[in-house]
């Protein structure tokens, strides 16, 4: 929601801006800033901040790329005289504030952040499972964002701060009251597609996969699957980790590990959903029918219909969430996964929450959805659906296989119904999203996948479509049949004609 305030700003002679940021008791608060002049410029303070703009990286582009994130609750802007534009926000939980500002009238501008929703006290919990900003800044940013959790990924292809060092055993990290994030992550991201591993207690050596001249999505050998494998060979705290998070289901080599190292969760709100726009491409990965699929939300219908398959096969991988902030514009936490969680916050409890799935689980950039089924014979009947927006609410679906089989548009900001679904003994799982209203990307609230006791399902036509996909990724020549990743996609397609067959 913008909310438009009319205020005033410094000294003209000094041409500054001094921004207080507090929350609704009048307290100092972090925050992210957008700060736009009148020529369209954006604009950041010298010092005491945390750009958003990678190294590298055009100012041009996103407004996000052009934000930044104050450390403490004050912050001063030297600018040229002339009206301001300050875009205020702290992550999905509070209201976006805006606030108009001019140089010629004096005194500080005072932001004030409210939340529209407080979830740690509905019990759940918020994360980002891809996080690529510098260690150092990481506890500034999930403040800022009020984010309880962000798995940092200290290791990548060409990549590892630790270098040949033992990895830190305190890789769970306290950073601020409610804050939590991990650091010993790494992410295989190459031709086949990308597999992040978290809580690892050694290094794989992935960095040393590539030449320094070497383009990372030509290469192909070894399969990301002899990472996982080693990893999984590793113990740690709890028997949770280390964690197989397959980062989204349009890689080329997805079917495969699914078919031979299904992964403890799978990207559903993976970083082309972006605050400004959808990358409504598939990078490197399989390519989308466009006349079936067109546009970003086709874009984000793909997506998810290949998620939707995998779960018709009975593989209820839990959906997961994350921005890539640092690598694509995006804020840390701007695609959150949640956890529902009785008692105090625990990282390993969080992950165990996550594996759990069902109810538990829900990921969102937008709306937050509750989904409470109640099954009796035949049918889904007196559970309910509740959805929580900032924005308002475009449409929400409750949706069996892959099949919307109920449907709303509310408008709105609160919504909530109860759901029959006739035939559910004819689905094997369930599951509520929602959409929000919203030009420039797709926002959207997805809860995971509950088994319908009893149901059933024809499997026999989402083998096939996997068994197709993989027989085309075996005519990759850069994979031929005799080499490891060839040998592979003969054992994954036996999995799939195995699940043709039934």
């Amino acid at each position: 929601m913008w909310i438009i305030i009319l205020l005033s700003a410094l000294d003209i002679s000094a041409a500054e801006l001094r921004i207080n940021l507090v929350d609704q008791k009048r307290l100092p608060v972090t925050a992210r800033l957008e700060v736009h002049g009148p020529d369209g410029k954006a604009h950041q303070p010298a010092e005491g901040s945390i750009p958003s703009l990678p190294p590298g990286r055009s100012p041009t582009g996103s407004p996000y790329l052009r934000s930044f994130v104050t450390r403490t609750g004050q912050v001063t802007l030297q600018v040229p005289e002339g009206r301001y534009k300050i875009v205020a926000e702290r992550g999905l939980e509070h209201e976006r504030v805006t606030v108009e500002a001019d140089t010629a009238r004096p005194g500080p501008i005072e932001i004030r952040m409210r939340p529209w929703i407080d979830m740690r006290r509905r019990g759940w919990w918020s994360g980002d499972l891809h996080v690529h900003r510098p260690m150092a800044d990481v506890p500034a940013l999930l403040a800022a964002e009020d984010l309880s959790f962000g798995a940092v990924f200290t290791m990548w292809n060409k990549q590892n701060i630790w270098g040949d060092s033992p990895l830190p055993g305190d890789w769970i990290r306290k950073t601020g009251p409610r804050q939590w994030m991990s650091i010993t992550n790494a992410e295989d991201e190459r031709g086949g597609g990308a597999w992040m591993l978290h809580g690892l207690a050694a290094s794989l050596g992935i960095e040393k996969v590539l030449e320094p001249a070497a383009r990372a999505t030509e290469s192909w050998d070894p399969p990301g699957i002899e990472f996982v494998r080693s990893a999984r060979r590793q113990k740690q705290v709890g028997g949770v980790f280390p964690w197989f998070d397959l980062e989204k289901p349009i890689w080329w080599e997805a079917p495969v590990m699914m078919a031979l190292e299904r992964p403890d969760s799978m990207g559903l709100l993976h970083n082309h959903y972006d605050q400004y726009g959808m990358y409504d491409n598939e990078a490197w990965g399989r390519k989308r029918d466009l006349a079936k699929f067109p546009g970003p939300g086709g874009f984000s219908d793909y997506s998810l219909h290949l998620m939707y398959r995998y779960w018709n096969l009975g593989w209820l991988v839990t959906p997961t969430a994350g921005a890539a902030s640092g690598v694509l514009p995006n804020p840390v936490g701007y695609n959150r996964t949640y956890v529902r969680m009785d008692g105090d916050f625990a990282v390993e409890k969080w992950y165990a929450g996550l594996r759990a799935g069902g109810g538990r689980v829900m990921v969102s950039n937008g709306p937050l959805v509750f989904l409470s089924p109640q099954f009796a014979e035949g049918r889904i009947g007196g559970g309910t659906v509740e959805v929580l927006s900032r924005e308002p609410i475009e449409r929400v679906e409750i949706v069996a296989n892959g099949t919307v089989v109920q449907s709303w548009k509310p408008g709105g900001r609160r919504f909530r119904s109860k759901v029959r679904v006739e035939g559910a003994d004819r689905h094997s799982w369930v599951a509520a999203r929602a959409y929000s209203v919203n030009d420039l990307t797709v926002r959207l609230g997805h809860t995971s996948p509950v088994a319908i006791p009893g149901g059933g399902w024809d499997k026999r036509a989402d083998a096939r479509y996997f068994r197709e996909w993989v027989e085309e990724l075996a005519r990759n020549p850069r994979t031929p049949r005799e080499s490891k990743a060839g040998k592979l996609y003969s054992d994954a397609l036996e999995v799939y004609r195995l699940m043709e067959r039934d």
